[in-house]
């Protein structure tokens, strides 16, 4: 079955010049498109290069050398992101408003150019000292015109969102080819039902996502491999405006365990719309802990989705799955529940990637303290390297929310972006960007990065992310009170990258789950498909990879969740490769 291979515009240059001061590009003769690269039926074994080989972005080349002002270029207004994040009492009285908000990448519109969807917490009863009738911000959906800039087409899509926002995550729930939302409130959940025509509704009531409590994080992915996307929430505290912090305390408001602890959950896709609360069966009910953020990840390779939870102040959770979707507690056991130094500080969120370039997924989690750098061995232990690779002496006296593994130079080692800032007053503090030396150890390319990273944010969640299609990585941060920052990548694009779009046709229609390796240049760089979401910020969820001097990728080998695997050869680098899962589909396509 062959699907529709859709034309996209052609992305700006990145060069070093504002986007506001640039024209609106034509279209070249050469014209770069999307490519659906559908292997034979029963491809898992055949070694033939794709088919309708077109590209999306531009080559190398086509970019000029970084302006002495750095990698990164501040473009929030010429792009036309215009977000606040509402304090609605207009300061910081409580932990709950501490927390921030943040958002998720999406291509709602399947135009290949993704979207931002970014949440506000605003007034509420108990959580915010606000005067009555304060009005709240809207949250904002902010549409990718493929030029550089935005539209904000958050009333006519129907998803302005209500109660105070936390997050969001984005997934194709119901397998019909167009991107749903979920909204995630202190207080409740948001289901959006994308109806592929720029518009969405509001189905939370008919889904079953009936949660009630403080919800911080959420993440899809398929716990038992029936091919639809569940969904876990991971949940804060109880907050009690009543608990106060001791007299002659410094700290503004008592700390995360001063408060009750909240459960977290785990939602069944029933596969016709609708989901079930199974989180007692699943074995992910497990008391006295206060979620900050959940990650899925296939930590072992097995095939199977697990879960890692990032607490406040207690261990941190890894829920390792059994295919059924029923789990098991293995944090200690694992070595990821403490950080190196035995302490259980509190935890904003991690990060995955292959951090040391071994094929296994590694996890840095940022802390409010000491963060962490876990890296996976093929037992399924994880060691924190935090001391010895370099990231220790340059963050100590920060305080990490956003943490994001990240390619910034294409040059097949993940780099790192860590969003600081202060967790009890309103000051902000400069953030970092560290260069991976290749083997896991970092040092401090702060200054690379650009005047940007003087500049004092209290921020909170960041996400990175491709917004224009040219194979940089680029960075979204939210501010606590505070203007969201869109920060586009302008460094020198010496370096050849590959960005994959994965379709299931017979496992859930993301690909979440599915298994990635690359191998160019004589190196081989592996990556896993899933719902990536870290502190607050969901990440872009096409898998990137930096290819370094290799113009050519020689092998693309795809593991689909249920075990069918493809390959393809001979692959163009500096494209983006939209790749379906072999075999009929089993889901409708819409477009």
């Amino acid at each position: 079955m062959r699907l529709p291979c859709t034309p996209v515009r052609q992305p700006p240059a990145r060069t070093g010049t504002p986007l506001g001061c640039r024209p609106r590009f034509s279209v070249p003769a050469r014209r770069l498109l999307t490519i659906l690269a559908v292997a034979l039926l029963g491809g898992c074994d055949r070694e033939s290069p794709p088919t309708n080989s077109h590209r999306q972005g531009h080559p190398p080349g086509g970019r000029a050398a970084p302006a002495a002002a750095g990698i990164f270029q501040d473009v929030t207004a010429a792009a036309g992101v215009d977000f606040v994040h509402q304090l609605a009492d207009g300061q910081l009285s409580n932990i709950m408003e501490s927390d921030g908000a943040g958002g998720t990448f999406l291509d709602f519109d399947n135009d290949g150019f993704m979207d931002c969807y970014v949440v506000n917490s605003g007034p509420a009863p108990v959580l915010s000292d606000a005067p009555a009738g304060t009005e709240r911000w809207p949250n904002r959906l902010f549409r990718n015109r493929g030029d550089g800039t935005f539209a904000d087409v958050t009333e006519q899509a129907g998803v302005a969102g209500h109660g105070f926002g936390t997050t969001a995550a984005a997934a194709d729930y119901d397998n019909d080819g167009a991107t749903d939302l979920l909204a995630v409130n202190f207080g409740g959940l948001i289901l959006y039902h994308n109806e592929g025509n720029g518009t969405f509704t509001d189905v939370t009531g008919k889904s079953g996502l009936n949660s009630k409590q403080a919800g911080i994080s959420a993440t899809f992915l398929d716990v038992d491999n029936d091919g639809y996307l569940d969904v876990f929430v991971a949940n804060y505290l109880h907050y009690d405006p009543a608990v106060k912090v001791p007299a002659g305390t410094k700290a503004p408001y008592p700390g995360p365990l001063a408060y009750e602890p909240e459960f977290n959950v785990l939602y069944r896709n029933r596969g016709d719309g609708t989901f079930e609360d199974i989180s007692e069966a699943a074995g992910i009910r497990i008391a006295g802990h206060r979620a900050m953020s959940v990650t899925a990840l296939d930590y072992d390779l097995d095939g199977n989705e697990d879960l890692y939870v990032s607490n406040d102040g207690t261990p941190n959770l890894l829920l390792k799955n059994d295919g059924q979707g029923r789990f098991t507690e293995i944090g200690l056991k694992a070595g990821v529940g403490f950080n190196q130094f035995g302490a259980a500080d509190g935890s904003m969120g991690a990060a995955v990637g292959d951090g040391n370039g071994d094929g296994l997924p590694d996890l840095f989690v940022t802390r409010f303290g000491s963060a962490s750098l876990y890296l996976n061995s093929r037992g399924g232990f994880f060691e924190d390297r935090i001391q010895p690779s370099g990231i220790l002496q340059v963050s100590a006296s920060d305080t990490g929310w956003g943490g994001n593994f990240l390619d910034f130079d294409n040059d097949g080692d993940l780099d790192l972006f860590i969003a600081n800032g202060d967790a009890h007053f309103m000051r902000g503090m400069s953030p970092r960007l560290l260069e991976n030396r290749g083997d896991g150890s970092f040092i401090d390319a702060t200054g690379k990065g650009g005047p940007l990273f003087e500049r004092p944010l209290n921020a909170r969640g960041s996400g990175a992310w491709d917004f224009d299609n040219d194979g940089g990585a680029d960075l979204l941060i939210t501010t606590l009170g505070g203007r969201a920052v869109l920060w586009r990548n302008v460094g020198p694009a010496t370096n050849h990258w590959l960005t994959l779009t994965l379709q299931g046709t017979h496992g859930n229609r993301d690909g979440f789950g599915a298994q990635v390796r690359v191998t160019a240049g004589g190196r081989t760089f592996s990556a896993e498909a899933r719902c990536p979401t870290g502190y607050l910020f969901q990440q872009d969820p096409r898998p990137h990879f930096g290819l370094g001097e290799a113009k050519t990728v020689d092998r693309i080998e795809i593991r689909w969740p249920g075990g069918a695997t493809q390959t393809l050869t001979n692959v163009a680098a500096d494209q983006l490769l939209k790749i379906a899962e072999p075999g009929e589909s089993r889901w409708p396509w819409r477009r």
